[in-house]
């Protein structure tokens, strides 16, 4: 309730109070579609009367009410109206009084008006719950199998390696050896139910097998193709306005939110698609201002926790939380696929390609591993021989070295027994002085 410029200009402030036709307070105006398919404003009708201001302004004609587009207003009086409110809110929901003045309307008074915009799905989580939860313990150990393989795709590349990869990457539920749960089948959970509640399933029987079929369609052509613009422009705020608008056309959704999807710009985007994402059923939504609205939902891991399972949407952001399960807003976004391309979805062409590139890459990926091991083995080796051609040569030097010091200690001793054996051969006495060098005499 705001001051009217009237209090700034000198004169008293006018205020706007808001009551039923009964003259009753009115706390909040519904619009709404509790108890049928269409949507409605509760009540239908109400009073606004402007209150205070001066003497002067009493005169009715002076003043005039300025509702939202496409409202009705009726005057009841001097300073009273009579609203009918129509089409669909569009937040923040305001009412000014204005007066006109030297040929403009000045506002003089303003108030919101405490609009509660509700809706629900044809499903409910108390009548349309499956038997089971999507736990080990209720539905047991759930391998891959052949028979559910054919019901669910008519067509796929490759089909025994698609069975092999990724279709039993994702069909199944079973306890790891270190006692860690893998798998699950929320998808086929979910699906299922909303399928039950809204008269479409072609075979009633064997919920359990149809659980599996629908688990194994999200890898199906139709599936992927109907969910690649909510992965490629990731927006939660128009995965709401998707639920919304359904209910407000027909009066009903067949729409699944599967929350807690990677964003494409992540680095782990792959192992991130692979190894999270959780399907859950909107089945009813409120909203009271412009930014932020919650979806209540049918979660198939706590489906007797409905009431409490709240998922809240930042519209001003785009953002969204569901924890504990969904806390990062900025890594995860929300896809709002119809339950057609479940339902309709007999082809895995894309996932089955998808699937041979993965073992493509996986076996890539060995190979190089496989090359790079053999490499290193291969450089071991040849530093291994290098270490021992260096190791060898030293030795030899070393050898080498001590040879020919043998060898040139050997000559030398050679050199100087040669000397002294050709000296002793050209030594000649000297001659005596008795006989004079003759061989006869005395010497």
């Amino acid at each position: 309730m705001a001051a009217s410029a009237g209090a700034r200009d000198g004169r008293s402030p006018l205020s706007i109070e808001l009551s039923t036709v009964d003259g009753a307070p009115l706390d909040e105006l519904r619009f709404t579609n509790a108890g049928s398919d269409t949507f409605r404003w509760t009540p239908d009708r109400f009073r606004v009367t402007v209150r205070g201001g001066d003497p002067d302004d009493m005169a009715g004609s002076r003043l005039h009410l300025v509702p939202p587009a496409n409202w009705r207003v009726l005057p009841g009086g001097s300073r009273e109206w009579l609203v009918f409110p129509a089409g669909i809110p569009s937040f923040p929901v305001v009412l000014r009084v204005v007066r006109p003045e030297a040929g403009q309307q000045t506002v003089v008074a303003e108030s919101p008006v405490p609009v509660v915009f509700c809706g629900r799905n044809r499903f409910d989580p108390g009548r349309d719950r499956l038997p089971w939860a999507n736990r080990l313990d209720d539905l047991g150990t759930v391998d891959p199998d052949s028979r559910h393989f054919r019901a669910t795709f008519r067509f796929a590349l490759a089909p025994r390696l698609f069975f092999r990869g990724l279709y039993s990457e994702v069909v199944g539920l079973r306890r790891l050896p270190d006692g860690r749960v893998s798998g699950g089948l929320c998808t086929g959970l979910s699906r299922v139910a909303l399928a039950r509640a809204l008269g479409q399933l072609e075979e009633p029987e064997g919920l359990r097998d149809l659980v599996l079929v629908l688990h194994g369609r999200q890898l199906s052509d139709r599936a992927l193709l109907a969910g690649l613009p909510w992965f490629l422009f990731p927006s939660p705020r128009r995965a709401y306005r998707a639920f919304v608008n359904d209910l407000l056309e027909r009066g009903w959704s067949e729409r699944c939110f599967d929350i807690n999807v990677p964003r494409p710009w992540r680095r782990d985007v792959i192992r991130a698609l692979l190894g999270q994402g959780h399907t859950v059923v909107p089945y009813a939504f409120c909203q009271r201002d412009a930014d932020q609205a919650q979806v209540w939902v049918y979660d198939p891991n706590i489906p007797d926790q409905a009431d409490a399972s709240i998922v809240t949407f930042d519209l001003r952001r785009d953002r969204y939380r569901y924890p504990p399960l969904a806390v990062d807003e900025r890594r995860t976004t929300v896809v709002a696929v119809p339950l057609e391309a479940y339902l309709r979805g007999r082809t895995a062409i894309l996932a089955s390609l998808g699937n041979l590139f993965l073992l493509a890459y996986e076996h890539a990926r060995k190979s190089r591993r496989a090359r790079r091991v053999a490499a290193m083995v291969f450089l071991a080796s040849c530093g291994a021989m290098l270490w021992k051609y260096i190791g060898g040569r030293q030795r030899a030097g070393r050898l080498s070295e001590t040879q020919r010091a043998r060898r040139l200690t050997s000559a030398s001793r050679s050199a100087a027994a040669s000397a002294a054996s050709a000296s002793r051969r050209s030594y000649a006495p000297p001659a005596c002085h008795s006989c004079r060098g003759s061989r006869s005499g005395c010497c």
